[in-house]
């Protein structure tokens, strides 16, 4: 239960978002899932130009073992191109085959998952029930013949009526990320029955329990801007306004949606790993949030909640309580703004 929001500013730059609440079981939540992060292993990223980040919703356990997988893979294939040649390895790989790579290692975490569901309940696996019969601890030859046995597997491999594989199949993410060419790509994966890995159709991508709030608000914001904005270039300031929008949407309104906010900046014109790949997390993200919904509410105006955004976000420069004292300053109505934003009803 979470949202995970990604937008591209224009073609070398853009942005994710996510909550930070998770479920424990039917009954508990907890804010501390750490849902964004980075899957290129530190040791490529000093070496070459390729920054790229996994957002998953879902079973917090299976996300982090399709991460594992993924970094595993492209640990891997970086050392063998080293092994041939500097200029190998900095161009080992692309954006593309990252998407490609964690399609990948989605499916075999699915596959294993549900293989060990199987094995769970019946002693035998999938490539057993494919083949008709498995056999048993002697080594004889057991014929899975069994009709309502047979149609039970085959609901847990296709999640029909099968609760028992909801951790499985309820698993999505976002991947974003650029290489040497400096095109900033997002893309969608999904491990619903349909296996998907899709390209962002929009300026936008979203996915979660949040994400039908979240689409609402980036479809009306993508609807407002001209084709040529759209190819090329959305303010970022802007952007981001809008991005912190539609998961502030996503947590007002969706249940298993909450918490601070970790906001994660892409720039492919830097050189610097860290000024190409930058996190604005805990209260800074938390005063980003509340900027964007006060404004929402008509309680600031739109040029202080962009000074502010662009000032917390990407410039980096101010202190979080200066900033905060000009957030606060900056009302007409000081104490109903700071009830609003405790949860009292103001209007």
């Amino acid at each position: 239960m979470t949202v995970i929001n990604a937008m591209i500013f224009d073609k070398h730059s853009g942005a994710m978002c996510c909550d930070e609440q998770t479920s424990i079981g039917e009954v508990r939540k907890m804010m501390s899932s750490d849902k964004i992060q980075n899957i290129v292993p530190s040791k490529i990223r000093e070496n070459v130009k390729l920054e790229a980040v996994y957002g998953g919703t879902g079973t917090t356990a299976i996300g982090d073992e399709i991460r594992r997988g993924i970094k595993m893979r492209l640990r891997e294939n970086y050392d063998n191109a080293l092994n041939r040649s500097k200029d190998s390895a900095d161009n080992f790989t692309s954006t593309d085959d990252i998407f490609q790579i964690a399609y990948e290692e989605m499916m075999k975490v699915k596959h294993k998952h549900i293989d060990d569901v199987i094995n769970g309940y019946f002693n035998f696996g999938t490539v057993d029930y494919m083949q008709g019969f498995y056999n048993d601890i002697k080594n004889d030859k057991i014929e899975i013949n069994q009709k309502e046995l047979k149609e039970k597997v085959f609901d847990l491999i296709n999640w029909k009526n099968a609760d028992e594989v909801d951790s499985i199949f309820l698993n999505a993410a976002i991947i974003a990320g650029f290489d040497r060419s400096g095109e900033f790509k997002i893309c969608k994966l999904s491990m619903k029955t349909e296996m998907l890995l899709q390209m962002a159709g929009s300026v936008f991508e979203t996915v979660g329990s949040g994400s039908d709030s979240a689409q609402i608000i980036f479809s009306d914001y993508a609807g407002s801007k001209t084709l040529d904005e759209r190819r090329n270039h959305i303010d970022r300031v802007e952007g981001m306004l809008q991005l912190i929008r539609a998961t502030n949407a996503a947590a007002k309104f969706n249940m298993g949606v909450g918490g601070y906010f970790n906001i994660v900046l892409f720039d492919s014109s830097k050189d610097d790993p860290a000024e190409r790949l930058f996190e604005v997390s805990d209260s800074k993200a938390k005063l980003a949030s509340e900027v964007v919904f006060a404004y929402y509410n008509k309680f600031i105006d739109y040029e202080t909640a962009y000074e502010l955004t662009d000032e917390l976000i990407f410039k980096r420069q101010k202190s979080f309580e200066e900033l905060n004292s000009r957030f606060l300053d900056a009302s007409a109505d000081r104490t109903k703004m700071l009830r609003f934003l405790r949860g009292y009803k103001t209007h």
